[in-house]
């Protein structure tokens, strides 16, 4: 037990944050955690104090693909306006082109040192945030001719979320001073719009270098890589306004339905219902007609309306390099900052933290 011990110690005890290099000078633990740490003193190895209080700004940035999208008003899926929401706006005909969420707040965290190369913690997280939602409506009838496309239009909805979640990192010595961390967490976001928390998971690993300096301070140096995803593949459900949510499709499609049908029906007294031609264009253009009208009922019935609606949403690019630092003033104080940048996604974290033992 005590060779594994040993070996134990040897390998994980030297991390940006928590262990610096054995001194050689067997010192006294004083606290209860962590685990094995009065052995992790006796061989000289200056562990951090036990607990940690953390506090952080996060900004995050991500942009969302969707794969999923329905909606509803009511409780009755077979109401008459609800089979035509079903047939005309779908995700196909509503066209998204580009999604972009972006959050922002306060995260706090408390921890503790299990092992001297292992920490456990718990996570809150109160933000608030956008997502801009950019979408392009067409719609085709049944032989594929379009028959209404209207400009991209652009919505952002305003949103605040409460996040609860835990997780770990476990740490070591690489050579020297060089370092490695690995952390992994997941959390549970709650919002006024979503009837189901959305949990999300992080996953990141690091390297990186301490350098000491004369007056006892310490500054780690580290890069690595972040990924970053949704859990609940299956989407979430919510309740919203479209004529919140999308301010200006009524303003855009309805007067276009109007100018488009006035358009048809002229050109349908142009033409001679006798003449086969003729007669198959007067089809062509009734049929449109009848699907402008039940878009435009469809429309209506949206934006004098709050409306269920299902999503599933992704990350198009999961994965971020990570560049940071930790400049630990002294035992009980530490300054921390993160930057990362994907293809897609942005991550900003500043904050500080105080350790103590009991």
């Amino acid at each position: 037990m005590k060779s594994i011990l040993t070996v134990f110690l040897a390998i994980f005890t030297l991390s940006t944050y928590a262990q610096t290099e054995n001194n050689n000078e067997p010192y006294e633990w004083p606290y209860s955690m962590p685990i094995w740490g009065k052995k992790a003193a006796d061989k000289g190895y200056k562990i951090q104090l036990p607990y940690g209080l953390n506090v952080n700004y996060v900004y995050n940035r991500m942009d969302l693909e969707i794969s999923s999208f329905d909606m509803s008003i009511g409780d009755d899926p077979n109401s008459t306006l609800n089979q035509l929401i079903s047939e005309y706006v779908t995700l196909e005909n509503l066209n998204f082109n580009n999604t972009i969420a972006r959050t922002n707040g306060m995260n706090l965290r408390g921890d503790v040192w299990i092992f001297p190369f292992l920490n456990v913690y718990g996570i809150y997280t109160n933000s608030t945030g956008t997502t801009e939602v950019s979408l392009q409506p067409r719609w085709f009838d049944d032989e594929g001719n379009l028959v209404i496309s209207l400009p991209e239009i652009t919505s952002i909805v305003d949103f605040s979320a409460n996040s609860y979640g835990f997780g770990s990192t476990i740490v070591g010595k690489i050579y020297k001073d060089y370092f490695f961390s690995v952390d992994g967490n997941i959390t549970w976001s709650h919002s006024e719009l979503l009837e189901q928390p959305a949990v999300f998971t992080v996953i990141s690993a690091r390297v990186g270098d301490r350098i000491l300096f004369k007056n006892g301070s310490t500054l780690a140096l580290y890069v690595g890589g972040m990924y970053r995803g949704f859990v609940n593949q299956k989407g979430n459900n919510g309740n919203i306004a479209i004529k919140k949510a999308l301010p200006n499709l009524g303003a855009e499609l309805l007067p276009e339905i109007d100018r488009r049908v006035a358009a048809n029906n002229e050109e349908i007294e142009s033409l001679n219902p006798n003449n086969p031609v003729d007669k198959i264009q007067i089809a062509k253009l009734e049929k449109q007609n009848e699907i402008l009208l039940g878009i435009g009922t469809a429309v209506e019935g949206l934006l004098s309306s709050d409306v269920n609606y299902g999503i599933q949403k992704d990350i198009i690019n999961h994965w971020s390099v990570q560049f940071g630092f930790n400049y630990e003033v002294n035992q009980n104080f530490t300054l921390r900052g993160e930057f990362g940048k994907g293809n897609g996604n942005d991550f900003v974290m500043m904050g500080m933290q105080y350790r103590f033992g009991i």
